[in-house]
């Protein structure tokens, strides 16, 4: 037996006698009694220990020591909220640790290490990954290495800035507007001074009418040049600002989407579609509204605070403290809010993404609930989902609400002093009346901005919380890719070989065990056995759709993962179960797998799979629309036209996942003609329920609770009278009650 042999560990265990070296040492987070606390199972070149870490057992004490040479049948059992490793000793079952369903995927690798050293093969226990966030120590999303709950804002819109790399030009040109928009609204208050002093209400040697009459006239033609060019700017800064905040969430939005296509399936099975879909268009839709208008409303106002704050301190620098006492209250308030809603807004964003499961879910299969009658019911549980969002999205606004009647508060306040201060300096001589009416118009300039930005920091707060989840998806990597190096294959022979391959889709729970079996180009491999034996797992890890957890697929000698994955998709062709047709033409979705095809090869696929006849009984032939789903065409047609679609492909590899379910005995016989054709020049995998269907196939693998229990031709089989003889004989009497029922 070899593992890890000669690796050291810190948990080895104290005056056990003499050391050996420890092959793997694992801690679990379950006590025997189901209460929380740490246990380590150390397993070394000749024994197993079990030894208390904390958690009302003493810690060090030693619990369990065993010899290898007496213990089989290591297993990982599934319990309610977690599991449980076992092993065999003369007969009997013991209990080595108890562990959650967070340390599940551990053990279950522990446990088909050990299985293989007590029968004196080679394993090797990887080590633990931890992905936990290094900084809070918070679990981290499986692909991804960003936490949420420290990703720093400044970090966020850095990464927004990036995409403005290729737009530097607008980006600098809406700059520039800006700092024109914001030096223009200076100048209205500043004419005050001399429109109060010189005109008005002069105190110094009063002018003479005419002159303060064209002095008049001179201040109104300045303030009109003054507003007129605002406008214009402003106008020409909102059309850029649109053309750039589309253009940016528009980047974005394609790159998540391309990014999803190129996501592997076990994302998507971990997820509601309906969560995803919210990703795509309303997190980007709150992104792409702040960044056409929220972001120039932002930037405006970070420019009249400086811009006033520098006006201020030249008029009247003792005035300016006044105004500007209140701004680290109100800068104080803004940042305590900001920490606390972050955590409200994504809790609301997670809610309205449930939400939208929900209802892209029941909208799904409307006709499964109006034939139960359980409309009432996704009612309820619509309501009650959008209730949560509702108390979510009024808890975030109340606590905006009691920021800004705050903030409005305490800006009030400041401007009653520069009220009284500037009062009594008007009054007792050392500033003039329009000194403090402009300072005044520009201390309404200061506070309106601070005021409204804590509605910005509202808005950028939602959109911040939007990008950090378009973010998250971006930062997920796929399971399936490429090696950096990948094998190019333009054209395969079809030969494929499974090389002791075991997968689960949760890593602690094989769904395929220890498969091996080799195909010849041109061959039919049949795949039959019970439902969930792993049938469809087979076929999905030949189309690489997920990796083998052990072992390796070959195609043409090389190894699957090795193979670039554009050759490897481009070669297989599959007619699955469960067809998907998308909206458009028929010819549309015959050619999909080859958008160039000319008619002359569509019609020819349709021939091949028995679908021309019923295509052009419809009104517009090959030009007939398709719904959502391939609506308006029956479950057999639907069929058939996946079938056309795999044969257009010509691919080396064929792939039929009951490819004849949905069709009726005339039409299968038709297919089976077909596929007869087929399978000349490429090598095919068919899975099919109707065992008669497969009685041409050059070979049959009988899977059974993920293991192949029999491999042989049709008659073969039948003759040795095992499992598929049995799987025969039932079809058989089910086929028999079907038509005594009728």
């Amino acid at each position: 037996m070899s593992g890890n042999a000669g690796s050291t560990s810190p948990c080895t265990p104290e005056g056990l006698g003499p050391s050996e070296p420890l092959r793997v040492c694992a801690q679990s987070d379950l006590l025997p009694d189901g209460r929380f606390g740490r246990e380590w199972l150390i397993i070394g070149e000749t024994k197993l220990w079990v030894m208390a870490d904390d958690g009302g057992a003493e810690p060090g004490k030693l619990r369990i020591e065993l010899p290898l040479a007496e213990l089989s049948e290591p297993t990982a059992h599934a319990l309610v909220n977690g599991g449980a490793l076992e092993v065999s000793r003369n007969g009997q079952r013991i209990e080595l640790v108890r562990y959650t369903n967070a340390r599940a995927a551990r053990f279950g690798t522990v446990a088909g290490a050990l299985e293989k050293w007590l029968q004196g093969e080679e394993a090797e226990v990887p080590e633990e990954d931890e992905k936990r966030c290094p900084r809070c120590g918070l679990p981290l999303a499986e692909g991804t290495k960003v936490c949420p709950a420290c990703l720093p804002r400044t970090q966020t819109l850095r990464r927004l800035a990036r995409y403005l790399v290729p737009v530097w030009r607008p980006a600098v040109g809406l700059s520039v507007m800006a700092l024109a928009h914001t030096a223009l609204g200076l100048i209205p208050p500043y004419l005050q001074k001399p429109l109060m002093d010189g005109v008005l209400a002069p105190q110094e040697g009063v002018r003479p009418f005419d002159e303060r009459l064209r002095l008049l006239g001179l201040l109104v033609i300045a303030l009109l040049a003054a507003h007129l060019l605002m406008a214009a700017l402003s106008a020409a800064r909102n059309w850029l600002s649109a053309w750039l905040g589309n253009r940016i969430s528009h980047d974005i939005r394609v790159e998540l989407y391309r990014h999803l296509q190129f996501l592997s399936l076990g994302f998507y099975d971990k997820r509601q579609m309906g969560s995803v879909i919210s990703r795509v268009n309303q997190d980007t839709g709150r992104l792409q509204e702040f960044l056409v208008w929220g972001s120039q409303d932002l930037a405006t106002n970070l420019l009249l605070i400086v811009g006033i704050t520098i006006v201020l301190l030249v008029m009247n620098a003792k005035l300016a403290l006044f105004v500007f006492l209140p701004a680290p209250i109100v800068v104080l308030l803004s940042s305590t809010v900001w920490r606390r809603i972050r955590s409200h807004m994504h809790r609301f964003f997670h809610r309205w993404s449930r939400l939208n499961a929900v209802l892209n879910e029941t909208l799904s299969g409307l006709r499964v609930t109006k034939a139960f009658g359980q409309e009432p019911r996704h009612i309820d549980d619509f309501s009650a989902r959008s209730m949560d969002l509702a108390i979510s999205g009024t808890g975030v606004e109340r606590v905006w609400s009691i920021l800004f009647s705050g903030i409005s508060l305490v800006m009030m306040a400041g401007t009653l002093l520069v009220w009284y201060v500037g009062g009594r300096e008007v009054l007792f001589g050392p500033m003039t009346l329009g000194t403090l009416v402009a300072f005044l118009t520009y201390v309404g300039m200061f506070y309106e901005p601070l005021r409204f930005m804590s509605m910005l920091l509202n808005w950028a707060s939602r959109s911040l919380a939007a990008a950090e989840r378009v973010f998250e998806v971006l930062d997920t990597v796929p399971d399936v890719k490429d090696v950096p190096e990948p094998v190019a294959m333009p054209r395969m022979e079809g030969r494929v070989e499974f090389r002791n391959v075991t997968f689960g889709y949760e890593p602690h729970r094989p769904v395929l065990k220890n498969i091996s079996f080799e195909a010849q180009p041109g061959e039919m491999i049949g795949l039959v056995g019970q439902s969930g034996a792993g049938k469809t797992t087979t076929i999905n890890l030949l189309c690489r759709f997920y990796d083998a957890t052990e072992g390796e697929i070959l195609i043409d000698g090389v190894p699957i993962r090795q193979i670039r994955l554009e050759d490897l998709r481009r070669q297989i062709g599959i007619v699955p179960q469960d067809t998907f047709l998308f909206s458009g033409t028929i010819a549309e979705n015959i050619a999909y797998a080859k958008p160039g095809a000319t008619n002359e090869e569509i019609i020819h696929a349709a021939r091949i799979a028995n679908a021309h006849e019923f295509i052009i009984k419809k009104p517009d032939g090959y030009e007939t629309l398709l719904g959502e789903r391939g609506q308006g065409l029956s479950a057999g047609e639907q069929q058939r036209l996946a079938i056309a679609r795999a044969v257009l492909h010509d691919p080396a590899i064929l792939i039929l996942d009951e490819a004849t379910s949905q069709v009726d005995v005339e039409t299968e016989k038709g297919i089976q003609e077909a596929i007869e054709r087929l399978v000349q020049s490429r090598t095919t995998f068919a899975i099919a329920h109707r065992l008669a269907t497969l009685k041409n196939a050059h070979r049959l693998l009988v899977l059974k609770e993920g293991e192949i229990a029999e491999m042989g031709t049709h008659d073969e089989l039948l003759a040795a009278e095992g499992a598929f003889h049995r799987l025969v004989q039932t079809y058989q009497d089910i086929s028999a009650v079907s038509v005594v029922q009728r």
